[in-house]
């Protein structure tokens, strides 16, 4: 009998939809994800030995040259690009319809008939709670959301942990199951956070059990990454929750699906802690294993800013808008995408135009900040096929530009 520690979705740029709402389930029930794009992901970058390749299309050719013990296909007609997901019913079904692909998982790897029941179960409670969609917009826009929006989520997240254990049931068997509903506890906690109310559950506690997943399992190493999130988000366990971070990437810092193990604790050191030695140190690391992460090669761009070394600065930037202008053109694109977009117009509008054209950049007009903030967000496949439904749309193109209107210049180009 084999564990599952890491999968790879492999699938192209107009399935983004779909790889969404599989990435959902395994980052929930504790899976490190590592997401390959076939039109912007080269095979020589991505070296991870994982689990299962998941594989979208059947017309993907490098599929050969991705290294994973098994390979599931995933090749229902919603799966082959263009899928509409954009309302619950849609989404509840198209969960289904891939239930018979991923339960074929636990086979495989040859688990016993409780353990095909855990995951089954949980399986369950991630399509009936419509975790995938309502887990992406509190991640996107916590900050935006109202207290109903709120209160909603949270309600959606208790569901969720119900639905994989009963009230009365202890918290014991499959590893993912138990992880998950930590996992939702987390979130809850986060969202309470945010409401300035008391956390739900006790933080410690949670920490504590989710280190013991990775004690109990030394490669299960994403217990501790639950446990150093929480440890992050909270003052007096600051310092445990490092160490439990520091301890996967002991582990998993070699791999690429780690980058956002990386990230969340560089953005920790830079923004909560102001230590940008520490920060950018992880930074360079994430580079050499994500080198063509748009978040990552911001903050490099960022780096070179701050060491007054502008013209090069301004080129990195403008590479990344052009990068984000590409997809955004495509119209597969998602928010955090076009929200680097706008950010690196708003620093290239601020070069002076006979600087722009010396250097080789296209001076950026305000009236392309405004196109950003409020049309493109419109435009996105992605949006109207997961995010947006007829009651909702106006909803969050406001989230979108009251997130935008909230940036200032200080805050884009942060020192680091």
């Amino acid at each position: 009998m084999e564990n599952l520690y890491s999968v790879r979705i492999i699938r192209k740029e107009n399935q983004v939809v779909e790889g969404v709402y599989i990435k959902e389930f395994w980052m929930l029930c504790g899976v490190y994800v590592n997401e390959f794009v076939v039109e912007y992901d080269n095979t020589a970058d991505d070296y991870d030995m994982v689990d299962f390749n998941i594989v979208l299309d059947e017309n993907i050719k490098c599929i050969e040259n991705l290294k994973a013990r098994y390979r599931i296909d995933i090749m229902k007609p919603a799966t082959k690009g263009n899928a509409d997901l954009s309302s619950k019913d849609k989404r509840i079904t198209y969960g289904r319809q891939i239930e018979e692909e991923l339960l074929q998982i636990p086979l495989v790897l040859g688990w016993g008939q409780k353990w095909k029941q855990d995951f089954k179960k949980l399986y369950s409670a991630f399509v009936n709670s419509d975790f995938a969609y309502n887990n992406y917009i509190t991640h996107i826009f916590l900050n935006q959301l109202g207290e109903q929006m709120k209160l909603i989520q949270i309600e959606v997240l208790s569901n969720c942990l119900r639905n994989i254990y009963n009230d009365n049931e202890e918290v014991a068997g499959l590893v993912h199951c138990r992880f998950a509903y930590f996992n939702c506890a987390r979130k809850i906690n986060r969202i309470n956070v945010s409401m300035k109310i008391s956390r739900t559950f006790d933080d410690e506690k949670i920490m504590k059990v989710a280190h013991d997943m990775s004690v109990t399992d030394e490669k299960f190493t994403i217990g501790n990454v639950l446990a150093g999130l929480i440890g992050l988000s909270k003052e007096e366990l600051n310092i445990s929750g490092e160490i439990y971070m520091q301890k996967a990437l002991e582990k998993e810092g070699s791999n690429r699906y780690s980058a956002f193990i990386y990230y969340a604790l560089a953005h920790y050191y830079e923004v909560d802690k102001h230590n940008n030695v520490r920060a950018w140190k992880l930074y360079q690391i994430m580079k050499q294993i994500a080198p063509k992460s748009y978040r990552m090669l911001f903050k490099h761009a960022s780096q070179k800013f701050y060491e007054k070394n502008y013209i090069d600065s301004w080129k990195a930037f403008f590479e990344i808008y052009n990068m984000m202008e590409k997809r955004v053109n495509k119209q597969w694109f998602q928010p955090l995408e076009l929200e680097y977009y706008y950010k690196c117009a708003r620093i290239l509008n601020k070069i002076p135009q006979d600087v722009s054209v010396i250097i080789g950049i296209t001076p950026i007009e305000e009236e392309d900040i405004q196109r950003i903030e409020k049309e493109d967000f419109r435009k996105s496949k992605f949006m109207n096929n997961f995010i947006f439904n007829d009651n909702l749309k106006e909803i969050y193109v406001w989230y979108f530009r009251n997130k935008m209107e909230s940036h200032k210049i200080s805050d884009i180009v942060r020192e680091i």
